[in-house]
């Protein structure tokens, strides 16, 4: 009965890690895809507005294109912080769990 315990605690903590990725990670790859394909989209049928000019040769394409490479960036960055501040406490947890409930 005690190692059934062991199994049930690890497989809850491993839930909880894989729970918090999906409710982290799939808003992030939601935002990612928008922002890419939102501007293949613009950039395929929308092409006198990306050439609409900003400041002198920048045009609007350019700068949508800077803010994708931006975007990417700054979605790599908040991860790297999530993943420090929650997925690695509970990874560490859930490893943990499992190797008590495999002695």
């Amino acid at each position: 009965m005690r190692g059934d315990r062991r199994v049930e605690a690890a497989h809850a903590a491993v839930r909880a890690l894989v729970a918090a990725k999906i409710r982290f990670l799939l808003p992030m790859t939601i935002i990612y895809i928008v922002g890419y394909v939102g501007l293949t989209v613009v950039a395929g049928f929308a092409k006198d507005v990306m050439a609409i000019k900003i400041v002198g040769p920048l045009n609007i394409g350019f700068a949508l294109i800077a803010l994708n490479y931006l975007l990417s960036w700054a979605l790599a960055l908040i991860y790297e912080r999530v993943a420090n501040r929650v997925f690695d406490p509970l990874s560490a947890a859930a490893a943990e769990s499992v190797r008590g409930a495999v002695r």
